[in-house]
């Protein structure tokens, strides 16, 4: 409602037409919207002139302001403000969007999800940001690269005092769920509740919120396509693989982890053993990976269907993905670097389906826009008019909601990615090592770690898109603009990740600071340093340590300092039995003010 004021009387105006009340004020109205203006009173005579006079100038004022809105809040912005539409991320893990029908695959794994794609976003050409779960589903929830977030599988920690996506949306009211919120690489970035663990997670999470009119935000990942390939009866007689057998066919249906080269690897886990797999194996296998799809693409239609007629479906947008692809012998071996320790980076390992439906389904369409993991938050962001400005490191992707709404065609050249050679049962000395990629619409390089130093590999895609002709050694010069390319990401995730954890080491101090001056004493504080410690650890495995950089190195060693201060300061106190006290409680990060009352 817009009010304007000028005088003493009330007078209405709705589309320059106006009714007399009894008291001769003029009263209008169209659907619910009321113009008001208070106007110095007139003879009857001139009512009738200086009526459309008033009426035009207050529709012009309208008008202005209706446009000016129109301007400034976005459509997601609206939608969240009369819906508080709830996000449902479903990632089904190692999920080739070249498997499914939905996406061209001639075989009909995915009938379900070629029909709900006709009412949502469908992205052609979606890529993660690694080749295995942690890193990629943390780019995914957090808008940062892997070197960025450094997720890396059991020795990496996310720290609860750091930026992050998860956290902004629960600001705003959001309830955020988690597929797996504890251990290494999957706590402490936002999800501040679980999913019923369980083969039925994603169906119970869906029972216990239709009738729950808070907005969420969820993730839920379903592991169905994993090694082993173990689809159900039906699907693996559906597409010919439900009789023949092999020692390889065998071992793909029993096996999580099938190691390319055993006899090289210091294994910390059960797996196949030495495998060698036959030409014959390798259609069978295939129609092994077929039928888990296909099972998936029926799990979905259950649960999608039965939130369209429960009404969750109306008020939810849900977003369709996959951490990192799978490969079926594209390059001479099966599974990704977690399940054969032969970390790559080539298509078949990077490239993910990405589907959004949108409430309203008017930000429908297929769109061959390159996109990244990174950019779903943005999107998300921007779909639901939520301000990510205040995000310190702003979040590194880039939002593709202008290419949904058909007002840009991309939103970025290239796309970056990172493995590390053994996934998440990568040794902790060994996370340094990583494969990289950068990838542009029609050319790629992948730079792999070996003995004898680095090998790169470069790919005409318009010519190769299958990645077997390696043409860099007589080609090196097509390839400079995608290595200039990767060294300014590169320099751009070293300043990201010191302002993520500058940022969350200081909140830390703050914190070891006031536990140290309060109730919480010494035990407190130390745990405070250790999460700081933590902190270095984690991004210190990173083959680029943001703290071995100048400015970035100084200011780490000096939050050192200031943490061993407070440290020491408060054991000295505790040995003495006293209680710490600042000589100024508007400055209690100053330990030089501190004094000890024993």
């Amino acid at each position: 409602m817009w009010f304007l004021q000028v005088e003493k009387r009330m007078w209405a105006c709705i589309g320059g037409t106006g009714k007399m009340n009894k008291g001769g004020e003029m009263l209008a109205r169209q659907e619910t919207i009321f113009v008001w203006a208070t106007l110095p009173p007139r003879t009857t005579g001139e009512r009738g002139m200086f009526w459309s006079s008033v009426c035009s100038r207050i529709l012009l004022h309208l008008l202005t302001a209706l446009w000016l809105l129109a301007l400034l809040v976005s459509p997601g912005a609206t939608a969240q403000s009369e819906r508080q539409w709830s996000v449902l991320l479903i990632t089904v893990d190692n999920l080739r969007p070249d498997r499914m029908s939905a996406y061209g695959y001639e075989k009909e794994t995915t009938p379900y999800l070629k029909s709900f794609a006709q009412e949502s976003a469908v992205f052609d050409h979606a890529f993660s940001t690694s080749a295995w779960t942690a890193p990629g589903i943390v780019s995914l929830v957090t808008g940062y690269y892997p070197p960025v977030h450094a997720q890396w599988g059991r020795f990496s920690f996310y720290d609860k005092e750091m930026t992050a996506a998860l956290r902004v949306l629960a600001e705003r009211g959001y309830e955020i769920f988690g597929q797996s919120i504890r251990g290494p690489s999957h706590q402490d970035f936002g999800f501040e509740n679980s999913l019923v663990r369980g083969p039925d997670s994603l169906e119970n999470f869906i029972a216990e919120r239709i009738n729950n009119e808070q907005p969420f935000f969820a993730w839920a990942h379903i592991r169905d396509v994993h090694l082993p390939y173990a689809p159900s009866d039906l699907n693996a007689a559906r597409f010919g693989a439900s009789s023949q057998t092999s020692e390889g066919i065998e071992a793909v249906r029993n096996h999580k982890v099938i190691l390319r080269h055993p006899e090289r690897a210091e294994v910390e886990f059960k797996h196949a053993g030495k495998i060698e797999f036959s030409t014959d194996d390798v259609p069978v296998i295939r129609a092994l990976y077929d039928g888990e799809v296909a099972d998936v693409d029926e799990r979905l239609r259950r649960n999608l269907e039965w939130m369209r007629e429960t009404g969750l479906l109306d008020r939810t947008i849900v977003i369709i993905s996959a951490d990192h692809g799978e490969e079926l012998f594209d390059h001479g071996w099966v599974g990704h670097a977690s399940t054969g320790y032969d970390g790559k980076l080539y298509d078949e390992l990077i490239h993910i389906p990405l589907i959004v439906r949108v409430p309203d389904k008017a930000l429908s369409g297929r769109f061959s826009a390159l996109v990244q993991g990174v950019d779903l938050m943005p999107t998300v962001f921007d779909i639901l008019g939520v301000d990510a400005s205040g995000m310190e490191p702003a979040m590194q992707g880039v939002s593709f909601l202008p290419v949904m709404k058909g007002e840009q065609e991309a939103v970025r050249d290239y796309v970056f990615t990172q493995t590390t050679l053994k996934g998440w049962t990568t040794p902790k000395e060994e996370i340094p090592i990583r494969v990289a990629s950068v990838r542009s619409s029609t050319h790629k390089l992948i730079w792999f770690p070996t003995d004898e130093g680095t090998r790169v590999e470069g790919y005409d895609l318009s010519r190769d898109p299958d990645e077997l002709d390696n043409i860099y050694p007589q080609k090196a010069q097509d390839f400079e603009h995608l290595e200039r390319a990767y060294q300014s990401w590169m320099a751009g995730n070293r300043s990201a990740a010191a302002t993520l954890v500058l940022g969350g080491a200081e909140q830390r101090i703050g914190n070891m600071a006031q536990a140290a001056l309060g109730k919480a004493g010494l035990v407190a504080a130390v745990n405070e340093w250790l999460a700081i410690q933590t902190m270095g650890d984690t991004w210190g495995l990173e083959p680029d340590v943001f703290y071995q950089h100048e400015p970035y190195a100084e200011r780490w060693r000096e939050v050192q300092r200031r943490a061993a201060a407070i440290v020491a300061k408060a054991m000295a106190c505790s040995a003495q039995n006293g209680t710490l006290r600042s000589s100024d409680t508007t400055q209690p990060r100053r330990v030089e003010l501190w004094q000890c009352d024993a």
